[in-house]
C-alpha cells in the first residue's frame, strides 16, 4: 500500500498520516526539507523502540525530548502514549520547533515546545518523569554536560534515554564497494572535526555511569537494508540519501578529506548499488544503541 493511502493497521496508518503531514513542508523545499525526509523515511526504525520498550509504554507525566529537531520523535511518543502525558520538544532552532508544532496539530497530537540550547536547559530541576535525546549526542563536543542537564531536570527515580549511533557497527554482503568505504571514513572524521562523535553509541554506558544513574541498561536494535521495506518507495529513499550526502560535498573537498574524483565515485557506486536492487539485493545492517537509566531516588 502506498505510504500516502491508509490503513486499518494503527502503526501503518500513523506512520502514514504523519508522511502525509509533512508533504506541505516538503513543497517548498526549505532548509529542513532534508530533516523532514529523514523522518519519513526512519519513520519504522524509531517506532521499534518506542513500542518494544517497557520505559516507553509505562512512562505517564511529563516528557522531555532534548534536540527534537522537526518533532520527529516528540510526534511519535505523543501518539504513543496519549495525552494522558504532555512531550515536550526543545531545540535551538525556532524554525524546526514551528514546524514540529504544526504537524503535531495536523495529525491531532498535543505537544509543548521550548527554544533553548542541550547543555543549558531552560527546564526547573526534577521536573520530567522522562528526558530522551536521540540522534544528538554524535553532535556534541561535551555530551557530558547535557547528560548532566538531563539528569538536573529529571525527577528521582525518572528515566533518561539516549538512542544514538556507532558507524562501525555494520555488515555488508557482499563488501562495500572501496569508495563507499571510504566516504564512510570521511563523514566520520569531518564530524570529529566539527566537534562529534559518530561512535558515541559504545560510550552510552560510561557516560550514564559518570552521570550517577542507576539501573543502567544499553540495548542494540539492528536494522537492514533488503531493496523495498514496508511499503515505502525505495526511488525515494535513495534519492533523499544522495541528495543528503551531496550536501557534504564541498565541506569534504575543500576539507582535504576526500578528492572531487573520490567523492564523485562514491556517489556512482551507491547510485549503481541502487539500480541493482531488482536484480541483486544488497544486505546492509546497521544499528542504534538505546541506553536507559534511572536518576537515583535518595
Amino acid at each position: 500500500m502506498s505510504i500516502y493511502g491508509m490503513s486499518p493497521d494503527p502503526v501503518e496508518n500513523w506512520v502514514q498520516r504523519v508522511a502525509a503531514a509533512s508533504q506541505l513542508f516538503l513543497q517548498h523545499n526549505g532548509p529542513h526539507s532534508w530533516l523532514i525526509k529523514q523522518s519519513i523515511y526512519t519513520h519504522f526504525q524509531r517506532l521499534v523502540p518506542i513500542l518494544s520498550m517497557s520505559g516507553f509504554q509505562a512512562v505517564t507525566g511529563s516528557i522531555l525530548d532534548v534536540g527534537a529537531g522537526t518533532g520527529a520523535l516528540t510526534l511519535d511518543l505523543a501518539w504513543r502514549i496519549g495525552n494522558g502525558s504532555l512531550v515536550t520538544a526543545i531545540d535551538n532552532d525556532t524554525e524546526a520547533l514551528k514546524i514540529a508544532q504544526s504537524l503535531a496539530e495536523q495529525v491531532g497530537v498535543r505537544i509543548a515546545t521550548l527554544a533553548g540550547d542541550a547543555t543549558a536547559l531552560p527546564v526547573k530541576d526534577a521536573t520530567q518523569d522522562m528526558t530522551v535525546a536521540r540522534f544528538l549526542f554524535q553532535h556534541l563536543p561535551d555530551p557530558s554536560s547535557a547528560l548532566f542537564q538531563m539528569r538536573r531536570v529529571t525527577r528521582p527515580g525518572g528515566r533518561i534515554v539516549i538512542i544514538d549511533v556507532d558507524d562501525e557497527v555494520s555488515l555488508f554482503e557482499p563488501p562495500e564497494p572501496r569508495h563507499r568505504a571510504d566516504f564512510r571514513k570521511a563523514i566520520r572524521t569531518l564530524q570529529l572535526r566539527r566537534g562529534g562523535n559518530r561512535l558515541i553509541g559504545r560510550q552510552l554506558y560510561r557516560l550514564m555511569r559518570k552521570a550517577g544513574l542507576e539501573a543502567i541498561q544499553v540495548m542494540v536494535i539492528p536494522f537492514v537494508r533488503l531493496g523495498l521495506q514496508h511499503g515505502r518507495r525505495p526511488e525515494e529513499i535513495e534519492a533523499y540519501q544522495i541528495e543528503r550526502l551531496l550536501m557534504e560535498r564541498e565541506e569534504l573537498i575543500n576539507s582535504g578529506l576526500m578528492t572531487a574524483h573520490d567523492f564523485d565515485a562514491a556517489i556512482s557506486e551507491m547510485e549503481q548499488g541502487f539500480a541493482q536492487d531488482g536484480v541483486d539485493d544488497r544486505f546492509e545492517m546497521a544499528a542504534d544503541f538505546i541506553a536507559t537509566g534511572l536518576v537515583p531516588t535518595v
